[in-house]
């Protein structure tokens, strides 16, 4: 018989059940092979009950559990030292044990003969310094920063990260960081000012802010120069450049592996940006969508949408995950709330 779906008291209560009691008192086997038992009916990833348990469990939770067990251990755990409900959601949820570790910031060398603890924190403390100095380049040139642009960085980065992306979603750089780096220019030139106005008429004419290779090298190098940053440049005619949803994430770090890096490209499928002369259809069309989310109280899916709306929306911003953003929705915030979603039962 389908368990009828608990509520967020009643979950906050076995999940406390979970972590306070059954994961630091009772034996990690305990119940695993006897379905008839409370414990598996209750929790086992196999029954309606287990699902809602694990869904109610964030990324960040099961982290946090992984990272004291460690701490009152002074080891990262092994899957066997682990209360094998938990050991399940955290499979589950991060596919292997050891993406579980390096996602908790744990060694992979796990059980009593594993690294300790201490030396686990200096890797981290050391790894935070890192991407503090990322973030501060990217304040200061108004822009991500290339691993060109710090490379004793990026070599002291190696041993944590393969590639430049990760390296940005863990400094954290987005939208909110950035803006914060422009202001206004109330002395250019009449050069800059003409090319200013030429970029503006063309993003006008192509309903969005243009991308690499759409403006002549030498004009763009030129604004960047003396407005700071191709985004301060921006600035100044009202616009925010096209930004990736995972920038450089092709880019490896190790530069052996040079001729796998991903180039610069002229495709949008993998962009958000705000679209210009939206029309008054259009404008209704995202107020719908605006009112579908406040209904629903989640950020709409695909499916939680009529088709032929949709549909209008995309062939205007170019996909579902630009059209929400044209109502403030951002690309990390959507993904994380399906991520969430995917976790409910049934989903």
């Amino acid at each position: 018989m389908k368990q009828t779906p608990y509520n967020d008291e009643q979950l906050k209560e076995l999940k406390q059940i979970l972590v306070t009691q059954l994961c630091t008192q009772a034996e990690p086997t305990l119940g695993k092979d006897d379905r008839e038992s409370q414990i598996y009916r209750t929790f086992a990833l196999s029954t309606d009950s287990g699902k809602q348990v694990y869904g109610a469990f964030t990324d960040e939770a099961l982290l946090l559990y992984l990272k004291q067990f460690a701490e009152e251990r002074n080891h990262a755990p092994s899957q066997k030292e682990i209360f094998w409900v938990m050991r399940d959601y955290i499979k589950q949820r991060f596919q292997k044990w050891p993406y579980a570790l390096k996602a908790a910031g744990l060694s992979a060398s796990a059980g009593k003969g594993g690294t300790s603890m201490e030396t686990v924190l200096e890797k981290e403390t050391r790894r935070q310094q890192l991407l503090a100095s990322v973030r501060e380049k990217a304040v200061e040139l108004g822009k991500i920063p290339h691993p060109k642009d710090m490379p004793e960085v990026r070599e002291a980065l190696k041993p944590y990260y393969d590639n430049w992306g990760s390296v940005i979603a863990a400094a954290e750089i987005d939208e909110k960081l950035l803006k914060d780096t422009v202001f206004d220019i109330d002395d250019l030139e009449e050069e800059y000012l003409v090319i200013l106005q030429e970029i503006k008429a063309y993003a006008y004419a192509i309903g969005r802010s243009p991308i690499h290779g759409e403006i002549d090298a030498g004009k763009k190098a030129a604004l960047i120069e003396r407005c700071g940053s191709w985004r301060n440049a921006l600035y100044q005619i009202g616009l925010e450049p096209v930004q990736r949803i995972k920038p450089f994430c092709g880019n490896y770090i190790d530069y052996r592996r040079e001729d796998n890096q991903q180039r610069h490209s002229d495709r949008l499928h993998d962009c958000f940006y705000k679209v210009l002369n939206l029309s008054q259809g259009d404008l209704k069309d995202l107020q719908t969508i605006a009112e579908i989310r406040k209904t629903l109280g989640r950020i709409p899916t695909k499916k939680d949408v009529p088709r032929e709306l949709r549909l209008r929306l995309q062939a205007v911003c170019g996909t579902w995950t630009n059209v929400l953003y044209q109502i403030g929705i951002e690309p990390k915030t959507y993904h994380a709330a399906m991520r969430a979603l995917k976790r409910q039962p049934g989903k």
